[in-house]
């Protein structure tokens, strides 16, 4: 928790953040995200984010202050509320190049975001949703070799490659 800029991972994004997640409740002012508080100009990809995220202004399920970054094949999945610039996947932002990313909105309770894609929880717990977007999941080759992704259909959502073998 915090002022502005709070994230469940990051604060302030200038860079990169790749194949990470966040689970944790996160709470702030402005610029609140469930994985990154703002994000300026970096790449956040294969990234998820699954607590609850509560917040005066620019509060997102993933990012909440989205300034011109890139976001690809991540989601949201947890509760987001706030005040002013609320969104399932990104609160606020000015062009967001979201490729492939989804927010749940029945668990967000949100049904609108700057940036991303919404889905209900059975669509967010099937593969062939995420497959057809070109996620890259352990044992297909179409969307890459990477295997970044792994999942327990209709049971939970996407998970990657390394949380299966933390869990095991």
């Amino acid at each position: 928790s915090g002022g502005a800029n709070v994230g469940g991972l990051v604060g302030w994004n200038y860079g990169s953040t790749d194949t990470s997640y966040a689970s944790g409740s996160v709470s702030g002012n402005w610029g609140v995200g469930g994985l990154v508080g703002s994000a300026d100009h970096g790449c956040i990809s294969n990234c998820h984010s699954t607590g609850s995220v509560a917040g005066g202004k620019a509060v997102g399920g993933l990012v909440g202050a989205d300034w011109d970054a890139s976001i690809h094949w991540s989601y949201s999945s947890g509760p987001v509320s706030g005040t002013e610039g609320v969104g399932g996947f990104v609160g606020w932002g000015g062009s967001s190049d979201c490729v492939a990313c989804f927010w749940d909105t029945e668990t967000s309770g949100q049904t609108a975001s700057v940036g991303g894609t919404g889905k209900t929880t059975a669509e967010m717990q099937t593969a062939s949703m995420f497959l057809d977007a070109g996620w890259d999941f352990v044992g297909e080759t179409a969307n890459g070799t990477e295997d970044i992704w792994w999942i327990l259909e209709g049971q939970d959502y996407p998970r990657l490659w390394w949380e299966l073998i933390r869990e095991n």
